[in-house]
Order: C-alpha cells, then sequence, then structure tokens
C-alpha cells in the first residue's frame, strides 16, 4: 500500500538530526523507521511515523523543511529469500528502484520502497502481494 514518508534535507553538522528527532518526540510521534543518506553537502533524513500530518506540521513550525514522500509499504515475510522474490517480480517488470530500506513492527517486517514510477510500482506489487495471499489460501 501506498503510504507518506518524511523527507528531510538535513545539514552535514552536529545536532541537525537531533533537532528533528527531538521536535518529534516532544510531539509524542512515534517513528516506526528512519534511514539517513549522507551526501557531501547534506544528508537525506527518510521517517515512517504513526501520525505524518501532525509530524509535518510540527517540523514546518520549527523551520524544519519537510516534503512528504509517498512509498510502498510491503509486508514480507521473515524468512530466507522472501526479499529476492519481490525484487524479481520487480526485475521481471522493468521497475526500477531508488530507495529500498526495511523495518519490523509489532512483528511483521515492512519493505518500504520507492520508484521514479510509483504507478508502475503500486501495480506490481499489488498484483504480487494478491498472489501471495492466493498462495497462503491454497
Amino acid at each position: 500500500m501506498i503510504i507518506n514518508q518524511l523527507t528531510i534535507h538535513i545539514a552535514n553538522c552536529s545536532g541537525a538530526s537531533w533537532q528533528v528527532f527531538q521536535t518529534l518526540a516532544d510531539m509524542g510521534i512515534n517513528i516506526l523507521s528512519y534511514s539517513i543518506n549522507d551526501m557531501p553537502e547534506y544528508g537525506v533524513l527518510r521517517l515512517i511515523v504513526d501520525n505524518v500530518a501532525k509530524a509535518a506540521e510540527g517540523l514546518k513550525g520549527k523551520g524544519i523543511e519537510v516534503a512528504l514522500t509517498p512509498v510502498y509499504s510491503l509486508n514480507v515475510p521473515n524468512q530466507p529469500g522472501s526479499m529476492s522474490l519481490v525484487l524479481k517480480e520487480l526485475t521481471d517488470n522493468h521497475i526500477s528502484l531508488d530507495f529500498l530500506y526495511a523495518f519490523q513492527y509489532r512483528g511483521i517486517s515492512q519493505a518500504i520502497l520507492h520508484s521514479t514510477d510509483m504507478e508502475a510500482l503500486q501495480k506490481c506489487l499489488t498484483t504480487y502481494e494478491q498472489a501471495q495471499l492466493l498462495k497462503a489460501d491454497a
């Protein structure tokens, strides 16, 4: 399913990421997953949180620029080869990823995927998930 991720460009300096995390903590926002990638001039902080709208509003109120990025959240069985099957499906459908990261929440593994063609990604993964459900029911 498509969800919104918070995407924040932060300075490569001491305390920059702390300000984001502390602001969310002060607001009672639960961070479910995060990823930080560094670039020479800045870092890209990607967050999955339990209340996206409240988090975005609160961060903007503190002068932190935040973008909402649609990403695909996929339940992935916690078994060897599960993610390989997903990536094979994307490969077979000629869908490339811009980024991918994963986390577990309440015992369920979640992969977060983004492509420049989110429509094709959603169609492919929705079909894939439906096929997996049919297999499980058989």
